[in-house]
């Protein structure tokens, strides 16, 4: 399917789908949802190149009456799919037996927003592209330093959805982008220590420049690591990879509207309530051209927007989709989605609709990460990757344990060595008040969220 061409043919699929639909229970209303995506990568790991290059296409249907409510999904956009998937979703609906007494029915139809940035060189990449760039950044990464493992992978995705339902919603998207990325590990003796560096982006082709010895530069650096030897509450500055993760799993979580809804969001009844530090405002940006996330519309047709959630410190709103939204007597802020979040954990036809962010952005401070290092006295830990299990979180009360496995010490405002990985402790939100600085080195990671560093006080560290 061509690029140019996929909005207007899955539209037509969908029109075409929802006069069978009706023909079979005119009663009944009908919510249809067509995904096409093509997608390329190339993974090198030891040597050995690993190329994948294909379609991911699949159908999705709602079916809702008395407020029952029954879902079907086939891999595959064609006539017949779609109409199998009608059919199986109608025959579900017959042995659904409890109503859902807070179902209002599917969206009602809205304008339609706007589609984000899109590059045309985009389209044009081809696996071989991606093998030699993925084997120079490998090759970067290993003649950057000796004693280097390296594995490089470089991906493109493009194409679109369309989502239509029986109350005349029939909304589309498109979007673009490509990406490289490198992972180099250093060794010295028994020691093994890795770090990997990337480039994300619709807006152009990615960029390998730089990246490989990038990597290895980072990896070296952990070498080396001396142990902390210290319990202690201490400030922790989280690097923009760390503090991705430190967003995505907690106020990512939290002002779910269904959180809200269910009542296990820690910050359900605080709207309008200080929570943060007034040097920390957070926005969902999904009109943003140039992120990821950016779409026409979110996966119920409703059109992607603007959220402020938290401004200068005070909580102001939640994500909604049009269900929970209904039930919150608020309007939905167009963040329905189908899939596993940033991190893509499932194929987006085969889930029911929920609520996730699109594109997460920390408004920068004024200091770089150099002078929030300097301004630190005393010891803290600077970490800069995701923690292991930070995701493991209590979304209802926001506590997490995690452990840090690439830190560095920083001692009366300078940057030491190494140390061994340390277990980092505490509340989420009160991290957010005790939000001592936020920095000005605003990076777009691949996980949706553009945030700069962030240093907290409060935190519990065991090395």
């Amino acid at each position: 399917m061509e690029y140019e061409k996929i909005k207007d043919t899955l539209l037509a699929e969908v029109d075409s789908g929802l006069k069978f639909a009706r023909s079979l229970d005119s009663a009944a209303e009908f919510e249809i949802y067509l995904l096409y995506r093509h997608r390329s990568s190339v993974d090198i790991s030891q040597g050995k190149v690993k190329a994948n290059d294909g379609i991911v296409a699949g159908t999705a249907v709602r079916v809702a009456k008395d407020q029952c409510v029954s879902f079907s999904s086939s891999s595959g956009i064609s006539v017949d799919r779609i109409k199998l998937s009608v059919r199986e979703a109608v025959s579900s609906l017959k042995a659904v037996s409890v109503k859902d007494e807070r179902f209002q029915g599917f969206l009602d139809p809205k304008r339609q927003g706007r589609e984000g940035a899109f590059a045309t060189e985009i389209l044009g990449i081809s696996t071989e592209d991606l093998v030699s760039a993925a084997k120079q950044l490998a090759e970067d990464a290993r003649s950057a330093g000796e004693k280097i493992m390296a594995q490089a992978e470089c991906g493109v995705d493009w194409g679109g959805f369309a989502i239509g339902n029986s109350r005349g919603v029939q909304r589309a998207s498109t979007s673009a982008d490509n990406f490289c990325q490198v992972y180099a590990m250093a060794r010295k003796g028994d020691e093994r220590r890795g770090a990997y560096t990337y480039d994300v982006t619709r807006e152009r082709v990615f960029n390998i420049e730089g990246l490989g010895e990038q990597a290895t530069k980072e990896a070296v650096s952990l070498l080396g690591a001396k142990k902390l030897d210290v319990t202690a509450e201490m400030p922790t500055l989280w690097i923009p990879k760390a503090a991705t993760s430190y967003i995505l799993a907690s106020l990512a979580q939290s002002a779910s509207g269904r959180a809200v809804v269910e009542g296990v969001s820690p910050i359900a009844e605080r709207l309008g309530d200080k929570i943060a530090d007034s040097g920390f405002t957070v926005l969902d940006d999904g009109q943003n051209p140039a992120s990821l996330g950016t779409q026409a519309v979110d996966h119920e047709g409703h059109p992607q927007g603007k959220t402020p959630i938290i401004q200068k410190g005070k909580l102001k709103s939640f994500l909604f989709d049009s269900y929970y939204s209904r039930v919150y007597e608020t309007d939905s802020t167009g963040n329905c989605s189908r899939g596993g979040g940033p991190f893509g954990a499932t194929l987006p036809f085969e889930s029911s609709p929920g609520i996730t962010p699109t594109s997460l952005e920390v408004v920068q401070g004024s200091k770089s990460q150099e002078e929030l290092i300097s301004s630190i006295d005393g010891k803290a830990v600077m970490i800069v990757d995701m923690p292991a299990g930070i995701f493991h979180s209590d979304v209802a009360t926001g506590e997490f344990s995690a452990v840090a496995t690439c830190v560095f010490l920083i001692e009366d405002g300078e940057k030491r060595g190494a140390i061994q990985p340390v277990s980092v402790s505490g509340s989420f939100y009160k991290g957010f008040e005790q939000l001592r600085e936020v920095g000005s080195d605003i990076e777009r990671t691949p996980w949706g969220v553009t945030i700069p560093s962030l240093v907290f006080d409060g935190f519990t560290i065991v090395g």
